[in-house]
């Protein structure tokens, strides 16, 4: 089953993708090296990107949300923000320019995987200005520290 999370960035615009692409390639220690892949549109805009590590039945997928599904995962986040106390935390959240959810299947994911998808997430926090959220877990800052929510073990 997939495992949804959710980050909300402050910018419009994010990272090159290439550039993403290639920090996964160098950073993240695979066995070796992963099938990656990134969709843009007409304009040229970011809409989804997969890492696949070789023998794995299910890729992690980062993708653009808009619409319905941006309103929906801002709320469910900013709700935990306020439920754990930190309206700023939930006001950022809600005002995010640009919402963007990773899908991982956890049961498949070893070490080199999750070290690979916490880089991912930093490299893409860290240069985009953003909250994670990870339902169940809590809501983390662009270090990957977590500021608010209910934390439980993987």
């Amino acid at each position: 089953m997939s495992y949804l999370l959710h980050a909300f960035v402050a910018s419009p615009y994010l990272p090159s993708a290439t550039d993403a692409r290639d920090y996964l390639l160098e950073g993240a220690l695979f066995d070796s090296t992963p099938r990656i892949d990134v969709v843009q549109d007409a304009s040229g805009e970011f809409m989804q990107m997969t890492v696949a590590p070789p023998g794995s039945r299910h890729p992690m997928v980062l993708r653009r949300l808009g619409g319905d599904a941006a309103d929906a995962a801002r709320g469910e986040a900013a709700d935990e923000a306020r439920i754990s106390g930190d309206a700023a935390i939930a006001e950022a959240i809600q005002s995010a320019s640009l919402v963007l959810e990773w899908e991982i299947f956890r049961e498949e994911m070893d070490e080199d995987a999750w070290f690979a998808l916490h880089l991912w997430q930093a490299w893409i926090l860290e240069r985009a200005t953003g909250w994670l959220y990870a339902p169940g877990d809590g809501i983390f800052d662009t270090a990957l520290k977590r500021r608010c929510g209910r934390a439980r073990s993987r």
